[in-house]
């Protein structure tokens, strides 16, 4: 009987060191996610880094990690999708040193997550963002020339049909989103949108082709064949935790981000950028 209850405290100590050892991994190695699709509007194509949640989290001194691996992708642009900072801290610093340094590497555009949104009465994120040389899209698109043609490239600050705008929903997102989609009828569109649990269930006759979301951290601890345990707003395995989601014509990445915005680990669950090519 002692001989079992040492062999099954040996297992649980191992189990628990190579959780605590897994976790330390993933928080602290980025690792790189590949996508591909495909544009039949037009010819212009592209190649693109996505991040998203940093939470202030620093790779490195400055974030040199980080900057260079984005770097060796050497991206058109790239798409910065909210809550860079922490709702805790009303420090943004961390996030204009990090876009200072990728606008040298390329052009810029961010929308706001929901950390920024509950910092917005103390921090004037329009204009910090804005003063690196990167752009807040926020409830407004620009055309991008990719040398082979435009595209439209788009920030959505929120989710447009909250049931406190009904029945009308007479707000900026809701007009946005209206002419976003009809803009998007004949010109290849990529939205930025943080959370993809409301994103997700208005996509699908948009005419949008590709949106891209962060916030659910990829469910922070990934179970092996079932997916992320929880995610904010959706809870316990969620439907939408990170990877690439279809939606007719449309198309939805979800980033696992970088950082945290609790002391938790990532459980099997690294850092991430995702390199994105249209074609």
């Amino acid at each position: 009987m002692r001989k079992k209850i040492k062999i099954l405290l040996s297992v649980v100590l191992i189990i628990v060191a190579v959780t605590i050892a897994d976790g330390i991994y993933c928080t602290n190695v980025i690792h790189t996610t590949y996508y591909s699709f495909t544009n039949d509007k037009n010819d212009a194509a592209m190649h693109f880094v996505l991040i998203s949640d940093l939470h202030n989290k620093e790779f490195g001194e400055d974030n040199v990690r980080l900057v260079n691996k984005i770097k060796e992708q050497n991206p058109d642009f790239i798409a910065v999708d909210g809550d860079m900072v922490t709702r805790y801290f009303e420090d943004d610093s961390v996030m204009k040193e990090l876009l200072s340094q990728l606008t040298e590497i390329a052009p810029v555009y961010c929308c706001l997550g929901n950390h920024e949104r509950d910092l917005a009465d103390k921090i004037d994120f329009e204009s910090e963002i804005n003063s690196t040389g990167a752009l807040l899209l926020d409830n407004e698109y620009i055309e991008f020339d990719t040398g082979n043609g435009t595209v439209l490239i788009g920030g959505m600050s929120d989710y447009p049909y909250y049931e406190y705008d009904a029945p009308d929903y007479d707000n900026d997102e809701r007009y946005f989103w209206d002419d976003f989609k009809e803009a998007s009828e004949n010109q290849y569109s990529i939205l930025l949108h943080h959370q993809p649990e409301y994103i997700g269930n208005i996509v699908t006759d948009s005419n949008v082709d590709l949106v891209l979301c962060g916030h659910t951290h990829g469910g922070l601890i990934r179970l092996p064949f079932i997916g992320g345990l929880f995610a904010p707003n959706q809870g316990f395995f969620p439907e939408y935790d990170t990877g690439q989601f279809d939606f007719g014509t449309t198309h939805m990445v979800i980033t696992s981000g970088l950082g945290n915005s609790n002391p938790l680990f990532r459980i099997n669950n690294c850092a991430e950028i995702c390199v994105i090519d249209i074609n």
